[in-house]
């Protein structure tokens, strides 16, 4: 569950401060930044004042998108659960695609803060990449989510709009970078067994596509959590045993 705490646009930076909450009570204050370049939530056009909280119909779009995919929702949805008429969604947003591209700039703020920078920032070797899949799938599968936003969207897609292309590309590329500097930590320690870790680190890489998809498949939470102990057992079969 998101809870928003505030949104601050300056000339420079858009902030967003978001609580995580966690399973089993307690939570994370986040805050991350976008550039104006890159960001552009409101689109309102000059005329009646807007009447309802921006960041909280961001918040709802997002979890209608993540569980539905884009194509899958339609504008009459997408008006019930964000308590809005289509006007006030286009005068906002410009577009259902411009609110698309809104929940998706947020997504890439919260996965930064939960998935990818504790693995960029971590020291733990192979436990910690063990970590970052305990936490992936708690995060694609929890209140009926189903897998990684942005690789549905890629999958949806088909590659066919460039902006979905790159970022996932993007998204990607910084996982498997996550994941190389990991192993090779992990490998300079010790602690694993010899093996290329290129190969490994594709690997990875293709270990959350799948768990990803499966789960935006519709398997069972058992299924996944099948997959998520044998991507687990890889990790540790890597590991080198001490003699």
């Amino acid at each position: 569950m998101l809870s928003l705490f505030c949104s601050i646009c300056t000339k420079i930076k858009y902030i967003m401060c978001y609580k995580i909450i966690k399973p089993g009570g307690g939570g994370v204050i986040i805050m991350a930044t976008k550039s104006d370049a890159s960001i552009q939530v409101s689109r309102r056009a000059p005329g009646r004042p807007q009447n309802f909280d921006t960041e909280d119909v961001l918040g709802r779009a997002l979890e209608v998108f993540w569980k539905q995919g884009y194509g899958a929702t339609t504008t009459r949805q997408l008006e019930s659960a964000l308590e809005l008429k289509q006007s006030s969604i286009y005068n906002t947003f410009g577009s259902k695609r411009g609110l698309l591209d809104a929940a998706l700039d947020r997504y890439e703020a919260l996965t930064e803060v939960e998935l990818l920078r504790p693995l960029e920032q971590s020291n733990g070797g192979l436990a910690a990449i063990e970590s970052f899949f305990i936490t992936l799938h708690h995060w694609i599968t929890h209140e009926g989510r189903r897998g990684c936003m942005l690789i549905n969207m890629m999958a949806e897609d088909g590659g066919k709009t460039e902006a979905f292309t790159e970022r996932t590309r993007n998204y990607r590329s910084r996982v498997r970078s996550a994941f190389h500097k990991t192993l090779s930590q992990s490998n300079e320690k010790g602690e694993m067994t010899d093996g290329n870790i290129d190969s490994r680190s594709d690997l990875l890489v293709n270990l959350v596509l799948g768990l990803n998809i499966a789960a935006r498949g519709g398997l069972e939470e058992a299924e996944l959590s099948q997959l998520l102990d044998a991507a687990r057992q890889q990790i540790r079969s890597w590991r080198l045993v001490p003699t």
